[in-house]
């Protein structure tokens, strides 16, 4: 009887022992399988993560290239244009025909160096802002509100809670914030058929919030066009550059929103 009993108790163990036994290699096979999931996973994310990286290289190497195909543009049909128009209108009382003072057209000339200038004057200006430089990041927001109104006070409208704050930013920072703001207003007017655009600055919780607003058309946050748009791959980049974090708020038919918040005090790095 005690012989029958001390088996069973032998076989007891044996068994507990093996389900034990089992129920570690299960572990441990769960556990391997699990963690080369995770693995995967991050090998995805990081993938996506430098996916995304290029593309935004892509869309700031791809966006000075086109600035720099416009500016050539704009060189040549407009300054260019205007200096060949004057320099016929040169050569029309410089062939040997008599030229009296009442002959000369000193008003079309008067009229064709102004657009000249004014040509070079923009050009320079979406070059580098000079209100940025001279006068600060404050003076640069209302050039573009000057540009963008042209005096139709109700079309644009901005609200600067932080004027010291950001006319304290850095060079670099403050640059690409004009950047990002000129980009979308000109995607406003591009593409949203708005009749009016708010910008609002104020700091919060030691972060400097700008909201940009319009009531256009607004679009499909899903739609592939708006996310992969060099648009906004641009203004993407530019924020990255700057660690600034932004959300986008945006359907059809309700308008768009994006709201950008930084740490003005924060050592950011260099821009080029």
């Amino acid at each position: 009887m005690q012989k029958d009993v001390g088996e069973n108790i032998y076989i007891l163990v044996i068994m507990c022992t093996g389900g034990i036994a089992l129920l570690v290699i299960a572990f441990v096979i769960l556990f391997i399988r699990n963690q080369s999931r995770l693995l995967l996973q991050k090998e995805s994310l990081h993938q996506a993560a430098m996916d995304h990286q290029k593309n935004l290289l892509h869309a700031v190497i791809y966006s000075q290239e086109e600035e720099r195909k416009r500016i050539g543009q704009n060189l040549h049909d407009e300054v260019g244009g205007s200096l060949s128009n004057l320099r016929i209108l040169i050569n029309r009382f410089n062939d040997g025909t008599d030229v009296t003072k009442e002959s000369l057209p000193t008003e079309l000339y008067k009229q064709l160096i102004d657009k000249i200038i004014e040509n070079v004057r923009n050009i320079s200006h979406n070059l580098s802002p000079p209100g940025l430089e001279l006068f600060g990041f404050s003076e640069a927001l209302e050039e573009i509100k000057d540009i963008v109104g042209k005096g139709d006070e109700s079309f644009i409208s901005i609200t600067n809670h932080a004027d010291k704050t950001t006319d304290a930013l850095p060079k670099p920072v403050a640059l690409a914030l004009i950047r990002v703001l000129q980009e979308l207003v000109t995607n406003t007017l591009k593409h949203s058929k708005a009749t009016c655009i708010g910008i609002s600055l104020f700091m919060k919780n030691n972060l400097l919030s700008i909201h940009y607003t319009d009531d256009g058309v607004g679009c499909d946050m899903d739609d592939k066009k708006f996310k992969k748009g060099m648009g906004m791959q641009n203004i993407e980049s530019r924020l990255t550059m700057i660690d600034a974090r932004y959300t986008i708020k945006t359907s059809v038919g309700k308008g768009f929103a994006l709201f950008i918040y930084l740490e003005p005090d924060k050592e950011y790095p260099e821009l080029t």
